[in-house]
């Protein structure tokens, strides 16, 4: 269907802030779209009198300026480029349709140019194919949570990782929901047999019985994708629901200073699901809160890191959906949600081995000057349960943390499992469901 026809049917509901198109001395043909406050999921499809409707690719630069390159649409002097501009705010779909003269359009400026021509964009799902796309996404596969003693298993479920109305859902359920109610006693947990694979044996996670078996299932997501500096954007709404921890985070594609943390992490969103946790000065610590933090060091109990919380005000993540995003370059780490920079770190003038003040051989001293984050990183979602994300010092209501801290995997678990009277009454549905509507990631 070509663009002029859909123009007949498309209502311009505001005319204030239009795209503006520039030509490059090659002869193509560049868009900038101002910033739009407070939208996401901003979107351009253009064509000409001679051409199929085209969608261009855009990428949000720090200025709030969306750019990006007609590729696939044919000008020539004096034609007109017909355009559609499409963009959600506060959850509602805006759309503008105008056109624009090709013989009109000035040059890009030269400030711009260098930025247009660094940034391609190498992975993007907005899951319209319907499915956990495995050309785009590995699922981990193990009866192991994490290294935190998390109460959760990861698998490829259709029930804890599927797609709906073009939306990714993570969704963690009950383990006997799966295997039946003797199963966290007396149950045999064969990764390997019940799935055919197993990812982790990181705590003997390929194979648990009984009291160690985790009693909830969930899935954890990997791109397949990796990019070394450059762009990550995910549109997400976060689960709600008592010791529920979402995370959109990056681990290093090898692990090429060593095994972690030498090699560096990088925390673009961590979370809690409770809705009444609070620290011991009665700070906020729930559904309302997004964690950013960066991790680095040359062992697990020598490690440094640097972050920032940021806090919702009268509502919770996962209300709305919201923008999660990395600005990740060799002078400087950036991370924030929507218009909000949580973390703005330059690169350390003597490197981070310096800054983290450690001691002994720079294991760093090899790499670039912002080792370790000068290696290739890749994505992951997942959403995890219970472990050591919280603990007493917290306060939780109307019921206070279920389990001890410091104890056994098998007991915390077991703690956890017998208390869920109280917390099943806070998991709702879909709530409790980590909801993607998209993901991008841009190489510079």
């Amino acid at each position: 269907m070509r663009l002029f026809l859909v123009l007949v049917v498309v209502t311009a509901v505001t005319g204030k802030k239009l795209p503006e198109f520039f030509r490059e001395k090659d002869g193509s043909i560049r868009v900038l779209v101002p910033d739009l406050k407070d939208s996401h999921d901003v979107s351009l499809i253009v064509a000409n009198e001679d051409s199929q409707a085209a969608p261009v690719s855009l990428t949000k630069t720090d200025d709030g300026q969306w750019k990006g390159v007609l590729n696939k649409v044919k000008t020539k002097h004096g034609s007109v480029l017909n355009y559609v501009l499409q963009y959600h705010k506060f959850d509602t779909l805006h759309q503008l349709a105008r056109s624009t003269e090709v013989f009109n359009l000035p040059e890009l400026p030269p400030s711009q140019r260098f930025l247009q021509r660094r940034a391609t964009v190498v992975f993007f799902d907005d899951f319209s194919s319907g499915k956990v796309d495995p050309s785009k996404w590995q699922h981990a596969i193990t009866g192991d949570g994490g290294g935190n003693h998390e109460f959760n298993m990861y698998t490829p479920e259709a029930a804890n990782s599927y797609v709906k109305n073009g939306v990714l859902y993570i969704h963690p359920t009950l383990t006997v929901d799966r295997f039946g109610a003797n199963f966290l006693s007396n149950g045999n947990l064969d990764v390997k047999a019940i799935w055919g694979s197993c990812t982790d044996n990181s705590r003997s996670g390929c194979h648990l019985q009984g009291h160690s078996i985790p009693p909830i299932m969930s899935a954890k997501l990997s791109s397949t994708q990796h990019i070394r500096y450059g762009k990550i954007e995910v549109v997400a709404k976060l689960p709600k629901g008592d010791w529920l921890w979402p995370a959109i985070w990056m681990l290093p594609s090898e692990w090429h200073y060593g095994g972690w943390p030498a090699s560096g992490e990088i925390d673009i969103m961590e979370a809690r699901g409770n809705l009444h946790y609070h620290s011991p000065e009665g700070w906020t610590m729930g559904a309302d809160v997004d964690y950013s933090t960066v991790h680095y060091g040359p062992a697990w109990n020598n490690k440094k890191s640097f972050g920032s919380p940021y806090t919702l005000r009268g509502t919770t993540l996962g209300d709305a959906y919201h923008t999660y995003w990395i600005d990740w370059t060799q002078n400087y780490i950036k991370i924030g949600v929507d218009d909000h920079t949580s973390i703005a770190h330059n690169t350390p003038a003597a490197g981070y081995w310096h800054e983290g003040q450690f001691s002994g051989t720079n294991i760093w001293a090899n790499g670039g000057k912002d080792a370790p984050f000068d290696r290739p990183f890749y994505l992951i979602l997942n959403v995890a349960v219970g472990g050591t994300w919280f603990n007493h010092a917290n306060t939780n209501q109307p019921y206070a943390q279920p389990w001890s801290d410091g104890g056994s995997d098998a007991a915390m678990r077991t703690a956890f499992w017998d208390a869920r009277h109280l917390w099943q009454a806070t998991w709702h549905g879909d709530d409790v469901a980590m909801k993607v509507r998209s993901v991008k990631m841009t190489q510079y």
